[in-house]
């Protein structure tokens, strides 16, 4: 292998005392001119390296500072999830399955014109299909939240100014530097659009804001949304294509 990756490690409790560490996130990358990558018998297809517009569009912004992985769940999702960090990724994933459009991994504190310019990227391709814009991470250590969350927030205000409103739920749960002021910035822009939201601290269980958002993405589902559109004075539409 040229690259392995596991973050983040778990350590589960066995019956006679120990621990055994157990890896919740993996990325690795095979050496494929190695004869010896054959012996594992690896999944046919599983190194075509093709990918959608919006992921190509994503992975040209990689850089030292800051990740930008994304990866395309379900072209029809309609939870949008700005997700930072391996752990908060494995974890949405998992619990929000195909109501999600993709996931996805920010974390390692991006600076401002990259998380604006990822933000608005994953709005321009998903928006008008979405929902709830759900923007999760655990807490974090140096990532700047006030930051990532200006960013995300003149992301969105761009893309209204753009296309028009679409109804849409914000749902945001973070920890970590300057928490309070990246809440504050993302409120007042929430509230300027006319749009709903909900806001979870580093003190509220990361699975429990999960579900929240869930569950708002079924509200929204069975007459939510409509009542959102009647609030920004507008009459709903059939949903575009993705991207269109």
């Amino acid at each position: 292998m040229k690259l392995l990756e596991l973050n983040p490690i778990r350590m589960r409790p066995e019956g006679n005392g120990r621990l055994t560490p157990v890896a919740c996130d993996f990325k690795g990358e095979f050496d494929q001119d190695d004869p010896r990558v054959a012996r594992l018998d690896l999944p046919h297809g599983l190194f075509d390296s093709g990918y959608s517009p919006f992921e190509q569009e994503v992975n040209r912004l990689r850089t030292y500072q800051g990740q930008s992985d994304v990866y395309v769940i379900n072209t029809d999702g309609d939870l949008l999830p700005l997700t930072f960090g391996g752990g908060a990724n494995s974890l949405v994933t998992e619990l929000l399955g195909d109501d999600a459009s993709i996931s996805s991994d920010f974390g390692g504190n991006p600076p401002y014109e990259k998380m604006r310019e990822v933000a608005a990227i994953c709005l321009r391709h998903f928006l008008r299909q979405t929902n709830v814009l759900f923007v999760i991470g655990g807490k974090a250590n140096n990532t700047d939240i006030f930051e990532t969350f200006r960013a995300i927030a003149d992301a969105l205000r761009d893309e209204f100014a753009r296309r028009g409103p679409t109804p849409l739920y914000v749902v945001a749960g973070r920890g970590g530097p300057n928490v309070i002021r990246g809440m504050g910035v993302l409120r007042d822009t929430c509230e300027a659009l006319g749009l709903p939201y909900r806001f979870f601290g580093f003190d509220s269980d990361m699975s429990r804001v999960v579900e929240h958002a869930r569950l708002v993405g079924d509200w929204m589902r069975s007459g939510g949304r409509a009542q959102v559109a009647r609030s920004l004075g507008l009459s709903l539409q059939p949903v575009p294509a993705p991207g269109a």
